[in-house]
């Protein structure tokens, strides 16, 4: 059993009259699940033995099954009852990350990679479990538990990312699946807002005995129905489901415009339309700015020459009045005009205070120690301080300052498709980092799919550049091109 994309065994095929019996048994147990439990559960217990075999067969069915669930159905769970029901995600990711574990156990071929990113993610682990059980007092529910759980398994995927990435064409099938997958959602979520508010609702209103929310299904900018629609497709929260159509445009957008692509150009092209159309209709102002950051730096290494040129365009856009939607709510955000800013400037004063209080471990995942103060603040660092407390953040803000500049020297110097690859992610990496100043989705527990999506890039960004500091740099090439 190993990591590669191989079959993890080749066996014999069974007799035909075991799998006879393995089929009528199924089937008997699937109609007695159609009896008791329904139909929907009976086709979900029907098909498992295919989709356990399916991903047994390599883990990295796994990791694209993680992905699925991410951008199609991060909410989605399955319907048993009960105070607690498993999410979609979680199981995806408790999956993988026991197939990993079992595979770097049972496989003497394979080595775990250890150093100092890995080593600072586990201590990053071990002070917010820390802190998760030093709040316990402060009024934790069976739900609060049940996201920490998930929230810390999605934190895993550093991990599982960094293990499976063993060469350079691992790394491109990541960006593939990272690609492919955001397009997938941004179809979804055009499609349902060219539908408009009424094909929405009676969509996603679907979704809701599955655990989505079955109030505020449609989204407006301020929640008021007298303003644009936000996209959301399947995610339920646009500000969050800018962030993924971030990334995906991100990543596109590199293989689009470098000259040696990873990916073919069509698809490339495709996503890069598909998840740009459905960024700005999530009117996220923070995935905006963060996607103009992440272009200006793949546009620094590989296309510098189109800077200016695009620059003249935007100014020319604005002055002739185009877009003037996007440009006003861009400039309310600015100007802190509007009460979506203004309100959060009030969070950072009360996330500001909390830290002050609870400088070390913070105050846990729970309600705010004081009934004139309440936690969730829409930043991360400010999140991670109320949360973790300055230890924390500091172990974080040292974490994703290594990653970065890792992926930065894995990018200087070098070409090729795989550095492409390294550069898309470094620049998406970078724009989440830019994000979260003015968003909480990737350290928030009610949002564990953002947060598994934030360490999977972060994963992706050290196996890759790993695996290019043992190949010497391209001597005499300029970092630009053409």
């Amino acid at each position: 059993m190993d990591l590669s994309r191989e079959p993890i065994a080749r066996r014999e095929p069974l007799p035909t009259t075991v799998l006879a019996m393995l089929a009528v048994a199924v089937g008997a147990l699937a109609g007695g699940m159609v009896v008791v439990a329904g139909l929907p559960f009976a086709a979900i217990f029907a098909i498992l033995p295919a989709v356990a075999l399916v991903m047994l067969r390599s883990i990295w069915v796994g990791l694209a099954g993680v992905l699925v669930v991410i951008y199609v159905v991060p909410f989605a769970v399955v319907p048993i009852g009960g105070p607690i029901t498993p999410t979609l995600l979680e199981l995806a990711l408790a999956y993988f990350l026991v197939a990993s574990v079992a595979i770097a156990a049972l496989d003497r071929r394979v080595s775990l990679a250890i150093g100092w990113p890995e080593a600072l993610v586990a201590l990053l682990v071990g002070i917010t479990v820390l802190a998760f059980l030093l709040g316990l007092g402060r009024n934790y529910t069976t739900q609060t538990v049940h996201d920490f759980g998930r929230f810390v398994l999605a934190i895993a995927t550093f991990y599982l990312v960094r293990q499976l990435i063993r060469s350079p064409s691992d790394g491109r099938l990541l960006v593939v699946l990272l690609i492919v997958g955001s397009g997938i959602a941004a179809g979804i979520a055009l499609i349902l807002y060219a539908g408009g508010p009424f094909v929405t609702l009676r969509i996603l209103g679907r979704l809701v005995p599955y655990g989505y929310p079955a109030a505020d299904i449609v989204r407006y900018i301020e929640d008021n129905p007298a303003r644009a629609m936000r996209a959301t497709g399947t995610s339920v929260d646009p500000n969050a489901f800018g962030g993924m159509m971030m990334v995906g445009f991100l990543l596109a957008m590199t293989q689009t415009l470098t000259p040696s692509r990873a990916i073919p150009g069509w698809l490339a092209g495709s996503v890069t339309a598909l998840t740009g159309a459905a960024l700005l209709l999530t009117y996220s102002r923070g995935a905006w700015v963060g996607a103009a950051f992440g272009v200006g730096f793949v546009l620094l290494f590989r296309r510098r020459w189109l800077i200016a040129p695009l620059g003249l365009m935007a100014a020319a856009v604005i002055t002739l009045g185009f877009g003037g939607g996007f440009v006003n709510r861009l400039w309310q955000g600015f100007t802190a005009q509007d009460p979506a800013t203004k309100l959060r400037l009030r969070e950072y004063q009360n996330a500001w205070d909390i830290i002050r209080r609870h400088p070390w471990i913070g105050v846990g995942f729970g309600d705010a120690p004081s009934v004139n103060q309440q936690t969730g603040v829409s930043s991360v660092y400010l999140l991670i301080g109320e949360r973790i407390g300055v230890i924390g953040l500091s172990v974080f803000l040292i974490i994703v300052a290594v990653v970065a500049w890792r992926g930065l020297r894995g990018v200087v110097g070098r070409r090729g498709p795989d550095v492409d690859v390294l550069l898309g992610l470094e620049a998406a990496f970078l724009a989440l980092l830019a994000v979260a100043f003015v968003d909480h989705y990737f350290f928030n527990p009610q949002f564990s799919h953002t947060v598994a999506l934030f360490w999977i890039v972060a994963g992706g960004i050290i196996a890759l550049e790993s695996l290019a500091a043992t190949r010497p740099a391209d001597d005499g090439v300029s970092s630009e091109s053409g």
